[in-house]
């Protein structure tokens, strides 16, 4: 097997990450922070180097992508197994009235965040089962360095499938919108590091207990997209 490194970037913030807003796979603009934050984003990959690339259609993405092919022209594919969590019937709500609009829900949720589905939404099981399609067709693409443009929920899905984590180490990912994932396949255990604000790299995937020093620390705005 010949290496290849994944690249797995986020978007850059939205108007309803700044505010605590759910998303899923409804949409808002990028912030001038986010537009930062792509900017970011699209020179480090000019500076490793990509050969192909793929992103999820959403408009916050193609925002981000729009930024990204301005440093770097180079050919996107965009597929819709790449899209963020549906959150069914909690898009487009605040974080903090979930909780209050849906008690049995999110107390269900709250203790089973990899297997439960919101009202009307995916739950993990789901999103790894689009992650694996998408890497089955995607692992015959020409090129050593493939970046994937796409969300917070979604490339902690990716990240499970190509390291073979277990659903704990899938959920402690936290990967902020100016956070860029590096996995190397190779004949051995995958390599990985991640680059934040374009620095880097740091080692391991950015988690919350590496980034907070508190293991099983939860924020609602760093948990979901």
């Amino acid at each position: 097997m010949h290496d290849r490194t994944w690249y797995l970037v986020r978007h850059g913030e939205t108007e309803w990450n700044a505010t605590s807003r759910m998303q899923g796979q409804l949409d808002s603009r990028l912030t001038p922070l986010g537009r930062e934050h792509a900017l970011n984003s699209a020179r480090l990959l000019v500076r490793l180097g990509v050969d192909s690339a793929f992103a999820s259609p959403l408009g916050r993405v193609r925002e981000t992508v729009a930024i990204i092919q301005a440093e770097m022209p180079i050919a996107v594919t965009f597929d819709d197994r790449l899209k963020e969590w549906s959150a069914g019937e909690w898009s487009g709500a605040l974080h903090e009235d979930i909780p209050r609009r849906w008690p049995a829900e999110w107390a269900a949720w709250d203790a089973d965040r990899y297997g439960y589905r919101s009202p009307g939404g995916e739950n993990f099981e789901d999103m790894t089962a689009r992650s694996r399609a998408f890497l089955a067709d995607a692992a015959s693409v020409s090129g050593d360095r493939v970046a994937i443009i796409a969300h917070g929920l979604l490339n902690r899905a990716l990240a499970g499938v190509l390291v073979s984590l277990t659903p704990a180490e899938t959920l402690d990912i936290r990967q902020s919108n100016d956070t860029v994932i590096r996995i190397v396949e190779n004949s051995g255990a995958p390599i990985v590091d991640h680059f934040r604000g374009a620095e880097g790299p740091l080692p391991g995937l950015p988690t919350a207990s590496s980034s907070s020093g508190r293991p099983g620390t939860r924020s609602p705005s760093a948990t979901w997209a």
